[in-house]
């Protein structure tokens, strides 16, 4: 597997992967469509350096503020995926809404031309570049020649007659279809956080749980779901609780996963992959703490056969 180079600076990219092809897109989850791009980038790259030009935050975010819509892949989350896909450098640009004004013209030049020495561009056909997304298919067809970059537009792809988008797979996550979504992104869908202090009331019951911090994340649907969790080279059974703990009168949303007959003894600071599997149920409030308890094993035992543990 290759390591994808991560650069968010124009200065600090190399000169080893000028020259190479250059596939543009906010690559977002990094599904199944992102992938059929992506292997028509290696294929027409034929040993020239492979280049993805991403953004972050979301554009939308930008220019319409607000939250919407949370990520599906952090920027350190696309660079690992783009890593298994055999991707060299992924090259994250700042979206801002300065830059959100630069033309297409002024983004050619800049960014492929200035930045990467790019020899050809690989897009979908719906791709769009600079200010007011003037740059469509026509202008890229039209302007590339000048610069001497061939460009490659891929088909539209489709998966079990079912167009995979990030709009699509967040919707899915927000009505709970963990495993729907992970269909159309071709793998689990995956949160990647550190673990930051919580309540501590898990451990006190008998469960305890690493509170994974994802504020600026798209979680699935408030509830509770069967997941693998990847620790330090490790995968381990888990069930996992997204919700404001309602039991507890908990206040803020929270993603808390325990992870199935294990005890670590320190799991702070510490960084987890947690891969969502099924969904088991919905959150719900409880009477009383003995009543949580019988509930959290049963859960325990749903993510078991979910997970063939």
């Amino acid at each position: 597997m290759k390591s994808t180079a991560l650069y968010r600076y124009p200065a600090s990219l190399p000169a080893r992967l000028r020259g190479g092809v250059v596939a543009l897109g906010n690559f977002d989850g990094v599904h199944r469509g992102h992938q059929h791009v992506l292997s028509h980038l290696i294929s027409v790259a034929q040993g020239r350096p492979t280049v993805v030009v991403s953004f972050y935050p979301h554009p939308v975010r930008v220019l319409r503020g607000g939250d919407e819509p949370r990520a599906l892949s952090s920027l350190r989350e696309k660079r690992d995926r783009l890593g298994e896909l055999g991707i060299e450098l992924l090259y994250g640009i700042h979206f801002t809404r300065t830059f959100s004004k630069v033309t297409a013209v002024e983004f050619i030049q800049e960014v492929l031309v200035r930045s990467l020495g790019a020899k050809a561009l690989v897009v979908g056909e719906d791709v769009a570049i600079g200010f007011q997304r003037e740059g469509n298919l026509e202008f890229l067809r039209r302007e590339l020649p000048r610069h001497n970059i061939q460009l490659h537009v891929v088909p539209t792809f489709e998966y079990n007659k079912d167009r995979p988008s990030s709009r699509r797979i967040r919707d899915l996550l927000i009505a709970g279809d963990v495993a729907g979504a992970s269909r159309l992104i071709g793998s689990p869908f995956t949160v990647s956080a550190r673990v930051g202090h919580g309540d501590k009331r898990g451990r006190t019951i008998g469960f305890p749980t690493a509170n994974v911090a994802s504020s600026k994340r798209l979680l699935p649907k408030r509830g509770v779901y069967s997941c693998r969790v990847m620790y330090d080279g490790r995968s381990y059974p888990a069930v996992a609780n997204i919700g404001n703990r309602p039991t507890f009168n908990g206040q803020g949303e929270r993603l808390e996963v325990h992870i199935i007959g294990e005890t670590f003894e320190s799991l702070y600071g510490k960084r987890l992959h947690v891969s969502f599997i099924d969904r088991i149920r919905d959150e719900k409030k409880f009477s009383s703490i003995d009543e949580l308890k019988a509930q959290i094993n049963h859960d325990i035992a749903d993510a078991k056969k979910s997970l063939a543990v």
